[in-house]
């Protein structure tokens, strides 16, 4: 971990396994659980992630990474959709991608507060 550290900042890390999780692992898991299809569609694919995209989008807008790191969730969540599940679902990495630009123009970027000087001058 501390070899990826130097190569990656840790919300890259964070971001690229939390995306691993949620399109490959949940949905696995779920499987093998035995949720049915109408609830994992229900709550993976329609709350879960976009839930995570938001996230995602605020993240990668507060931190001033590249743009085209809002391109990762919905690319792998096709990618997760092409390999395991029905074809119809190719809309929602649509809506993903949307959803995701959407929250990446409404964050505000974070500043950086001026620091106060412990000297008075004038004093």
């Amino acid at each position: 971990m501390t070899k990826l550290g130097k190569y990656f900042p840790k919300t890259i890390i964070i971001i690229l396994v939390t995306t691993l999780v949620a399109c490959f692992g949940l949905p696995l898991l779920s499987t093998l659980i035995g949720i049915s299809k109408a609830r994992r569609i229900l709550w993976l694919f329609l709350i879960i992630d976009p839930i995570l995209t938001a996230v995602f989008a605020a993240i990668i807008k507060r931190q001033a990474l590249p743009i085209w790191w809002i391109f990762l969730f919905p690319v792998v969540f096709t990618a997760s959709i092409w390999w395991r599940f029905a074809k119809y679902n190719y809309w929602l990495a649509g809506v993903l991608l949307v959803l995701s630009l959407i929250f990446y123009l409404v964050v505000p970027a974070q500043h950086e507060q001026p620091v106060k000087s412990k000297r008075s001058f004038g004093a």
